[in-house]
């Protein structure tokens, strides 16, 4: 709902930046490494949908990895993976990456770390995700003489303070660390993947909320891949794009765009 009505005429992935949709540079970025044999573009084979499929028309060769669509048959986030399941199963692992996140995260380094957990867990890891534990606020913060201050007349609980200092969209420390949107998932996360799905009376369902939530309790492993001060940002809406136009192009760049 935060990107309509942009999104009432084209998906997410295909919000503008400098000209190109946000998926071209994931796309890009993504196949300059080595871990990376193909891309798999999961749509909607709708008006939406072939927006993405006619633009990566012809745009193989410029990718520079092979790039195969499938269809997104509206069965939730969770659901909708079954979808490529026969295309990935044979791989040791595969990168779930939600098109709207921009972040030059480097891939060789998150296999690197997946590669330890899964010798921590001896083969038992089931997938890694990518968090974040701080973020750049949207608005300002003030710091208030908590002694010259008065209640509001009119309104019960207002009130009236002194400004000591005003701090311009500070980093602030999040209490618990924040899942982006990026994954890298062991194969086995199928069978659970399946098992929530026999679950559903409609057979769809929200990756994040009905199973990444409970596997630990039903036999999974999880670790999570902190991205520390590398830049990261969901390109939700174009004025949010806009708004965070400095962000935006420091990544880009960072994802040598």
């Amino acid at each position: 709902t935060r990107a309509k009505p942009f999104t009432d005429y084209f998906p997410k992935a295909m919000i503008p930046l400098n000209g190109r949709p946000v998926i071209h540079y994931v796309a890009r970025y993504l196949a300059k490494f080595s871990q990376i044999s193909g891309l798999i573009i999961l749509c909607e084979f709708d008006n939406f949908g072939k927006q993405i499929i006619n633009y990566f028309e012809g745009k193989e060769a410029a990718i520079g990895k092979p790039l195969t669509f499938i269809e997104d048959k509206k069965y939730g986030t969770g659901g909708a993976l079954l979808e490529i399941e026969r295309d990935v199963r044979a791989d040791r692992c595969f990168l779930l990456w939600f098109a709207d996140n921009l972040c030059a995260l480097r891939i060789d380094g998150l296999v690197q770390e997946y590669e330890k957990a899964d010798r921590m867990t001896k083969g038992g890891l089931t997938g890694i995700v990518v968090v974040r534990n701080q973020r750049r606020e949207e608005t300002g913060r003030v710091i208030l003489d908590k002694v010259n201050h008065r209640k509001g007349a009119n309104t019960r609980n207002s009130t009236t303070s002194s400004i000591n200092q005003f701090i311009e969209k500070g980093v602030v420390t999040l209490e618990q660390p924040e899942a982006l949107g990026i994954y890298l998932f062991n194969n086995t996360i199928f069978d659970y993947i399946h098992a929530t799905s026999a679950k559903m009376h409609s057979g769809g369902f929200n990756l994040s909320h009905d199973l990444l939530g409970r596997i630990s309790t039903i036999g999974g492993k999880l670790f999570s891949y902190n991205l520390g001060n590398t830049e990261w940002v969901d390109i939700e809406s174009p004025p949010y794009a806009d708004r965070n136009k400095d962000t935006v192009m420091k990544i880009l760049s960072q994802m040598g765009m």
